[in-house]
């Protein structure tokens, strides 16, 4: 190929380059959207493949140092470090989390579905033989259900509050990183972790109704249930972006899909971390004290509703697009 054919052929991608370089370059990198990156980096890989063929095409030409340049610069812009500041950190908290969220609707229905789906189980099971209680629930806490008593008094009156807050934070913790690590496996463990712990739940409920502390049950996770199941099944969808990156990469290469949609799957997991540590704190010291129900009841529906509300409606400014 001439070296006027290779031009015409390959000009509009490298002008297209340029313009969503200038874009960057002048507003950062978090003034763009992720479909804006994404076209970013398929120019950036066309672009650093014309360089390979005019490194041994056209040595000696112009043509050859403008691509040396374009491709230096495309790499300073999507390889750079970030330095964090207040600003950036409000960025990520009141724009990039909710986005990333609202990006994989699909990954957090699916997360929402297959938790139901262990609830659901869960009650059937219980309603059908009393027995699967004990696949799921460990015999103390079988022991406490049977002599009329909730479990969780037994904790609380044993344990002092402080070291009770640190097991239930590092515990919720702990489930929703493995929610969200176990998207690597191709989403089984993340499956399995989110089905496992409705099918607990369910168990739970039908077995405390069944012995008359279903009321008991429900005034206890009043406060903090709804917010720390929330943040459950937000990492469990975590988990699933990495899943569909391995199963669907698209035109990319599975590490390349991965490590793209992994900043998305990221962002998820990480807003679950403060969410859980303020759920633990209502379970320590709100959940097993003697607030009105009512109270309770109103704390865990405002906690639990403001974080969904927090990830479907904020951050909708409209992002820098190019022509």
């Amino acid at each position: 190929m001439n070296l006027g054919t290779f031009v015409r052929k390959n000009r509009p991608h490298w002008q297209k380059l340029e313009s969503m370089l200038g874009v960057i370059e002048t507003r950062g990198p978090r003034g763009t959207d992720r479909l804006f990156l994404r076209e970013l980096t398929a120019l950036y890989r066309m672009t650093t493949g014309d360089l390979a063929f005019a490194q041994t095409h056209y040595r000696g030409t112009t043509l050859l140092l403008f691509l040396h340049q374009l491709v230096a610069r495309a790499h300073n812009q999507i390889y750079r470090p970030h330095r964090f500041s207040a600003k950036v950190f409000d960025i990520f908290i009141r724009r990039d989390v909710p986005r990333a969220v609202r990006e994989h609707l699909p990954a957090v229905t699916w997360s929402i579905i297959i938790f139901l789906m262990g609830v659901g189980l869960g009650l059937s099971a219980v309603q059908f033989d009393e027995r699967a209680a004990s696949i799921i629930l460990p015999s103390s806490v079988l022991n406490s259900i049977y002599s009329g008593q909730l479990w969780t008094g037994s904790i609380f009156s044993v344990v002092p509050s402080s070291i009770a807050s640190t097991y239930l934070f590092t515990s919720n913790i702990s489930v929703a990183l493995l929610a969200f690590a176990g998207g690597l496996s191709c989403g089984l463990i993340t499956a399995a972790i989110l089905f496992q712990n409705g099918f607990m739940l369910g168990v739970a409920i039908k077995l405390c109704a069944n012995y008359g502390l279903l009321g008991a049950l429900l005034e206890f996770i009043a406060g903090h249930g709804l917010l720390e199941i929330s943040s459950i099944l937000v990492a469990g969808a975590a988990g699933f972006v990495l899943a569909n990156a391995l199963l669907n990469p698209g035109s990319l290469s599975r590490i390349d899909a991965l490590a793209q949609e992994g900043r998305s799957a990221v962002r998820m997991a990480l807003i679950c971390v403060p969410a859980l540590v303020v759920a633990g704190c209502i379970e320590t010291f709100i959940s097993p004290s003697h607030f009105p129900v009512w109270f309770k009841a109103a704390l865990g529906l405002t906690l639990g509703t403001s974080f969904w509300l927090y990830l479907l409606f904020t951050g909708k400014s409209a992002p820098i697009k190019t022509e």
